[in-house]
């Protein structure tokens, strides 16, 4: 949810991935937590995408179109402005007359008032890149607060296990005495699908260019983690956690986003330790299950 980490999903996502850090810390790791990328919602066509798709479904009772109508227009709001907007907008989409036209309607005219205010497409965005290394830096600089003994463990969840472990392999990073990467995404090539996944990139090739602003193959080929195994990892410890069904077993979606077989092996041919471990049923309710896994990592440490 850190692709997403501002407005109403971005609190929701915050609150989760809080727990987490929660549990370091609770096993006696000093921890210091960044929330990276982090984009608005409303700055990604990712809602008018899913207003295409659920229409139809809104036509089928009033009270379903409610619904979708107020997720809508909460998980767009990106200002003050879009929420005095709604003030006007709640009563046309009750209107009778409008009827199954509600959703597209007000989604449409929200759209217009951000455009009037100049808020789309959104603002640039973040280098997740350069906000790890600074807190890798902050870390370093500041042992005595932490009580820290000077080693380093980096650890993301979901989209920070695309960041961290991009991040782990670039040559900025320093020697991390373990990298942890839990239910990450490692491959954002879709340039060589075929069959029904051709079918599937241009979708994925948008979400991947409003979260991350990589447009381009070369672009979404240097953010794969899965490639980027370089230089030579001399017996680092890499523990890469699943859950049991990311998505429930939902494919192709899970493999897509979740497969970590081909980052796995990219690392052992460098010669990195690779841990494999599963943990939790799912990709979000995973967290009640990590303390399973970071007691006793910790108390290796």
């Amino acid at each position: 949810l850190l692709w997403l980490g501002e407005g109403l999903l971005g609190r929701i996502g915050l609150t989760f991935n809080d727990g987490f850090g929660y549990a370091f810390a609770a096993s006696g790791a000093p921890c210091v937590q960044i929330h990276t990328p982090c984009r608005h919602i409303a700055h990604t066509r990712m809602m008018d995408f899913a207003v295409l798709l659920l229409w139809p479904l809104s036509l089928l009772h009033p009270v379903l179109r409610a619904v979708l109508f107020l997720a809508d227009a909460l998980l767009l709001a990106a200002s003050p402005v879009d929420l005095l907007a709604l003030l006007f907008l709640v009563p046309l989409a009750s209107w009778p007359r409008i009827g199954g036209l509600a959703l597209p309607a007000c989604h449409l005219l929200l759209r217009a008032v951000q455009g009037l205010r100049g808020a789309l497409p959104g603002p640039k965005h973040r280098d997740h890149q350069r906000e790890i290394a600074a807190a890798v830096a902050w870390a370093q600089g500041n042992q005595k607060l932490l009580n820290s003994d000077g080693r380093l463990v980096l650890c993301g969840y979901s989209s920070g296990g695309h960041c961290a472990s991009m991040y782990a392999l670039s040559s900025k990073a320093p020697r991390f005495e373990a990298v942890v990467l839990i239910s990450g995404i490692y491959g954002l090539r879709t340039d060589t699908w075929s069959g029904f996944r051709r079918l599937l990139a241009p979708v994925f090739n948008m979400l991947y260019a409003d979260c991350l602003g990589v447009h381009t193959p070369e672009e979404r080929e240097s953010s794969s983690p899965e490639v980027l195994a370089k230089s030579e990892l001399n017996g680092q410890d890499w523990y890469v956690l699943t859950a049991q069904m990311e998505l429930m077993g939902l494919q192709p979606f899970e493999d897509i986003l979740f497969q970590p077989k081909t980052l796995c092996n990219s690392l052992t041919a460098k010669g990195a330790k690779v841990h494999r471990v599963t943990c939790g049923l799912n990709h979000w309710l995973l967290v009640l299950k990590i303390g399973d896994f970071v007691r006793p990592f910790c108390e290796k440490l």
